[in-house]
């Protein structure tokens, strides 16, 4: 499908001019970027903006951990070649880092930390290294942001003062292929602080999220609680596992997984 591509006419319908001029002026203080590229819609946009519209040379970076869901790589590859946008898969083994396998409540910030390092160190001197995170991020509790500040990561959307529904309707306008992705979160945050973290548990808790995605839902939460799981959907994710053919297959499967106990979360899971 070819993308509608208006330049800055194009973000200016989408947002209106006011944080269109700040993401302009945002971007006129560099020439070169590395985008921490996750897939979502969010990094995105970000990166396809920075490329298509305000012409810098742009290079993606996605980093390959044990906590970043098969599926969610494979999305992050497609979208990246539809779009046309260079791309780096850096594999980064967060398991090794201080702190992180303990699961320790700071667990968040040495994650994110480490990653920015992992990037700053790879892509070297010269391009400077940005974020998707929006303004609605700072309203939230997200431990991450602390280390992007620490690091000297910019966050151009956010400066510019562009909410999700900004970036949902930028990326609709432009035609990205994710413009309806929901938000993501790495598969650690499904473990309660205090569980080790090993790559067993986390493939399992993948492995049952896929079945749930493959069955249909669209947001999906597997989260572990004493050797079972609990489930959580989205509000029109719960008619999907209440059908009693889905809902037996769904017992069957987390228990061939390994999860002896198995939770459907009867509130739905908020979404955006």
């Amino acid at each position: 499908m070819k993308r509608p591509n208006n330049g800055i006419d194009g973000v200016r319908a989408a947002v209106g001019p006011e944080k269109t001029a700040r993401l302009q002026a945002c971007a006129a203080s560099f020439d070169a970027v590395a985008v921490a590229y996750s897939g979502g819609v969010d990094s995105t946009l970000l990166a396809y903006l920075l490329a298509q519209v305000f012409k810098k040379r742009v290079k993606a970076v996605l980093v390959k951990s044990p906590f970043l869901a098969a599926r969610e790589e494979a999305a992050a590859l497609s979208v990246a070649a539809a779009l046309a946008l260079p791309l780096q898969v850096l594999p980064v083994n967060l398991l090794v880092v201080d702190g992180v396998r303990e699961n320790r409540p700071d667990r968040c910030y040495r994650c994110k930390a480490a990653l920015m390092d992992a990037i700053i160190q790879e892509v070297g001197a010269g391009l400077t290294i940005v974020d998707g995170s929006h303004a609605g991020d700072a309203e939230k509790d997200r431990p991450g942001r602390k280390a992007l500040v620490e690091k000297g990561v910019m966050s151009p959307l956010a400066l510019a003062g562009w909410t999700k529904k900004d970036i949902r309707r930028a990326a609709r306008a432009f035609g990205l292929p994710n413009a309806e992705k929901p938000s993501q979160s790495c598969l650690a945050t499904r473990i309660p602080h205090g569980i080790l973290l090993n790559e067993d548990l986390l493939q399992r808790i993948e492995a049952a999220e896929d079945f749930l995605q493959e069955s249909g839902c669209r947001h999906v939460r597997v989260r572990w609680v004493s050797e079972g799981v609990c489930i959580q959907v989205g509000p029109a994710d719960i008619r999907i596992v209440k059908a009693p053919a889905v809902h037996a297959r769904l017992l069957s499967r987390m228990k061939q997984l390994g999860f002896s106990a198995i939770f459907v979360d009867p509130a739905p899971y908020p979404t955006e």
